[in-house]
Protein backbone atom coordinates (compact mmCIF):
# COMPACT_ATOMS: atom_id res chain seq x y z
CA UNK A 1 0.00 0.00 0.00
CA UNK A 2 1.30 3.26 -0.68
CA UNK A 3 0.38 6.62 1.19
CA UNK A 4 -3.01 7.46 -1.07
CA UNK A 5 -4.30 3.24 -0.20
CA UNK A 6 -3.41 3.56 3.03
CA UNK A 7 -5.01 6.69 3.74
CA UNK A 8 -8.24 5.20 1.87
CA UNK A 9 -7.87 1.79 3.73
CA UNK A 10 -8.13 3.96 7.25
CA UNK A 11 -10.87 5.83 5.84
CA UNK A 12 -9.11 9.17 6.63
CA UNK A 13 -8.23 12.24 4.81
CA UNK A 14 -4.67 12.69 6.03
CA UNK A 15 -2.57 12.12 8.72
CA UNK A 16 -3.70 14.50 11.04
CA UNK A 17 -6.81 12.19 11.50
CA UNK A 18 -4.89 9.40 12.93
CA UNK A 19 -6.82 10.14 16.20
CA UNK A 20 -8.54 6.95 17.04
CA UNK A 21 -7.29 3.37 18.79
CA UNK A 22 -9.25 1.65 15.83
CA UNK A 23 -7.30 3.27 13.11
CA UNK A 24 -3.89 2.04 15.03
CA UNK A 25 -5.31 -1.48 15.71
CA UNK A 26 -6.22 -1.46 11.77
CA UNK A 27 -2.70 -0.61 10.75
CA UNK A 28 -0.94 -2.74 12.79
CA UNK A 29 -3.07 -5.58 12.11
CA UNK A 30 -3.37 -5.50 8.28
CA UNK A 31 -3.23 -8.47 6.52
CA UNK A 32 -1.72 -6.17 3.51
CA UNK A 33 1.96 -5.04 3.03
CA UNK A 34 2.27 -1.51 3.25
CA UNK A 35 5.09 0.42 2.27
CA UNK A 36 7.61 2.02 4.89
CA UNK A 37 7.21 5.32 3.06
CA UNK A 38 3.42 5.39 3.40
CA UNK A 39 3.57 4.98 7.43
CA UNK A 40 6.00 7.91 7.00
CA UNK A 41 3.55 9.86 5.13
CA UNK A 42 0.88 9.07 7.90
CA UNK A 43 2.70 9.41 11.09
CA UNK A 44 4.46 12.95 9.54
CA UNK A 45 1.05 14.91 9.48
CA UNK A 46 -0.24 12.60 12.76
CA UNK A 47 0.30 14.90 16.22
CA UNK A 48 2.68 12.51 17.74
CA UNK A 49 1.29 13.01 20.92
CA UNK A 50 -1.55 11.29 20.41
CA UNK A 51 0.40 8.29 18.79
CA UNK A 52 2.30 7.86 21.47
CA UNK A 53 -1.16 7.40 23.45
CA UNK A 54 -2.49 5.06 21.08
CA UNK A 55 0.31 3.13 20.78
CA UNK A 56 0.09 3.17 24.87
CA UNK A 57 -3.28 2.23 24.80
CA UNK A 58 -2.84 -0.58 22.09
CA UNK A 59 -0.44 -2.61 23.95
CA UNK A 60 -2.37 -2.24 26.84
CA UNK A 61 -5.37 -4.59 24.88
CA UNK A 62 -2.49 -6.45 23.66
CA UNK A 63 -1.57 -7.43 26.87
CA UNK A 64 -4.32 -7.77 28.54
CA UNK A 65 -5.45 -10.21 26.04
CA UNK A 66 -2.32 -12.93 26.03
CA UNK A 67 -3.32 -15.75 27.55
CA UNK A 68 -2.35 -17.13 31.33
CA UNK A 69 1.20 -18.35 31.94
CA UNK A 70 2.69 -15.88 28.95
CA UNK A 71 5.29 -14.50 30.76
CA UNK A 72 7.81 -14.06 28.09
CA UNK A 73 6.27 -12.93 25.94
CA UNK A 74 4.72 -10.48 28.07
CA UNK A 75 7.98 -9.35 28.56
CA UNK A 76 9.08 -8.84 25.36
CA UNK A 77 5.80 -7.26 24.62
CA UNK A 78 6.12 -4.90 27.59
CA UNK A 79 9.67 -3.82 26.64
CA UNK A 80 8.48 -3.00 22.71
CA UNK A 81 6.01 -0.86 23.92
CA UNK A 82 8.40 1.11 26.28
CA UNK A 83 10.75 1.48 22.98
CA UNK A 84 8.11 2.26 20.37
CA UNK A 85 6.39 5.06 22.62
CA UNK A 86 10.02 6.18 23.68
CA UNK A 87 10.59 6.68 20.07
CA UNK A 88 7.21 8.46 19.37
CA UNK A 89 7.86 11.03 22.06
CA UNK A 90 11.20 11.90 20.57
CA UNK A 91 9.80 11.71 17.21
CA UNK A 92 10.38 16.14 16.69
CA UNK A 93 12.69 15.88 14.07
CA UNK A 94 12.91 14.27 10.51
CA UNK A 95 15.62 11.48 11.50
CA UNK A 96 13.70 11.30 14.46
CA UNK A 97 10.29 10.26 12.83
CA UNK A 98 11.99 7.68 10.83
CA UNK A 99 13.64 6.03 12.63
CA UNK A 100 10.14 5.75 14.97
CA UNK A 101 8.38 4.55 11.73
CA UNK A 102 11.05 1.79 11.03
CA UNK A 103 10.62 0.14 14.34
CA UNK A 104 6.56 0.91 13.93
CA UNK A 105 7.26 -1.47 10.68
CA UNK A 106 9.41 -3.87 11.82
CA UNK A 107 7.02 -4.43 14.83
CA UNK A 108 4.17 -4.66 12.81
CA UNK A 109 5.81 -7.06 10.46
CA UNK A 110 7.01 -9.60 13.23
CA UNK A 111 3.46 -8.67 15.27
CA UNK A 112 0.99 -9.34 12.04
CA UNK A 113 3.36 -11.65 10.03
CA UNK A 114 6.65 -13.09 10.91
CA UNK A 115 6.46 -14.22 14.17
CA UNK A 116 5.34 -17.75 15.36
CA UNK A 117 3.30 -19.21 18.05
CA UNK A 118 2.33 -23.03 18.37
CA UNK A 119 -0.84 -23.48 19.51
CA UNK A 120 -2.40 -26.82 20.83
CA UNK A 121 -6.12 -27.44 20.90
CA UNK A 122 -6.68 -28.89 24.72
CA UNK A 123 -8.83 -31.57 23.01
CA UNK A 124 -6.00 -33.30 21.15
CA UNK A 125 -6.70 -31.84 17.64
CA UNK A 126 -4.21 -30.78 15.04
CA UNK A 127 -1.90 -28.12 16.43
CA UNK A 128 -1.74 -24.86 14.75
CA UNK A 129 1.25 -22.41 14.02
CA UNK A 130 -0.27 -18.28 13.96
CA UNK A 131 1.47 -15.18 14.35
CA UNK A 132 1.44 -13.67 17.85
CA UNK A 133 -1.61 -11.23 16.23
CA UNK A 134 -3.62 -14.27 15.86
CA UNK A 135 -2.77 -16.41 18.99
CA UNK A 136 -4.42 -13.19 20.98
CA UNK A 137 -7.26 -13.42 18.76
CA UNK A 138 -7.58 -16.94 19.47
CA UNK A 139 -6.92 -16.27 23.14
CA UNK A 140 -9.81 -14.01 23.08
CA UNK A 141 -12.16 -15.85 21.97
CA UNK A 142 -11.47 -18.69 23.95
CA UNK A 143 -12.23 -16.37 26.72
CA UNK A 144 -15.44 -16.11 25.63
CA UNK A 145 -16.14 -20.12 25.34
CA UNK A 146 -14.21 -21.23 21.75
CA UNK A 147 -11.82 -23.54 21.38
CA UNK A 148 -9.11 -23.79 24.15
CA UNK A 149 -5.40 -24.02 23.91
CA UNK A 150 -1.71 -24.74 25.39
CA UNK A 151 0.26 -21.74 23.68
CA UNK A 152 3.76 -21.95 23.03
CA UNK A 153 5.18 -18.46 22.02
CA UNK A 154 9.28 -19.75 22.18
CA UNK A 155 9.81 -19.16 18.49
CA UNK A 156 7.90 -15.76 18.84
CA UNK A 157 10.42 -14.86 21.05
CA UNK A 158 13.24 -14.00 18.16
CA UNK A 159 12.65 -9.79 18.59
CA UNK A 160 15.62 -7.92 18.27
CA UNK A 161 15.48 -4.93 20.86
CA UNK A 162 18.07 -1.72 19.55
CA UNK A 163 18.88 0.54 22.13
CA UNK A 164 15.18 1.66 23.97
CA UNK A 165 14.92 5.11 23.39
CA UNK A 166 12.61 6.01 26.75
CA UNK A 167 12.09 9.55 28.27
CA UNK A 168 13.05 9.03 32.16
CA UNK A 169 9.53 9.96 33.55
CA UNK A 170 7.99 7.04 31.36
CA UNK A 171 11.01 5.20 33.67
CA UNK A 172 10.06 6.76 36.65
CA UNK A 173 6.03 5.76 35.63
CA UNK A 174 6.96 2.19 34.56
CA UNK A 175 9.09 1.90 37.64
CA UNK A 176 5.94 2.63 39.85
CA UNK A 177 3.54 0.07 37.87
CA UNK A 178 5.60 -2.59 37.28
CA UNK A 179 8.83 -2.69 39.82
CA UNK A 180 12.00 -4.93 38.10
CA UNK A 181 11.58 -3.18 35.33
CA UNK A 182 14.60 -2.32 33.64
CA UNK A 183 15.55 -0.11 30.11
CA UNK A 184 18.95 -1.70 28.55
CA UNK A 185 20.93 -1.55 25.43
CA UNK A 186 21.27 -4.83 24.44
CA UNK A 187 24.56 -4.31 22.93
CA UNK A 188 26.84 -3.50 26.06
CA UNK A 189 24.29 -4.72 28.58
CA UNK A 190 24.28 -1.79 30.77
CA UNK A 191 21.22 -0.67 32.13
CA UNK A 192 20.43 2.90 31.36
CA UNK A 193 23.02 3.19 28.07
CA UNK A 194 21.71 3.74 24.41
Amino acid sequence: MNLEELLEYLDLDDGSEFEYFEAMADLVESEDYIDSDAVYGLFEKADMTVIEELLNDYFEDILDGLPDDSGEIFALLHQIKLSLTGLAAAAGEEEELRRFTDEFCRFRDWYSHGSEVRMMPEDGGEELYETVRDAITASRVESLGGEKYRYDFENALDYELDSYTVPFADLAAAGDDDEGTIVFSPDDGEPGDE
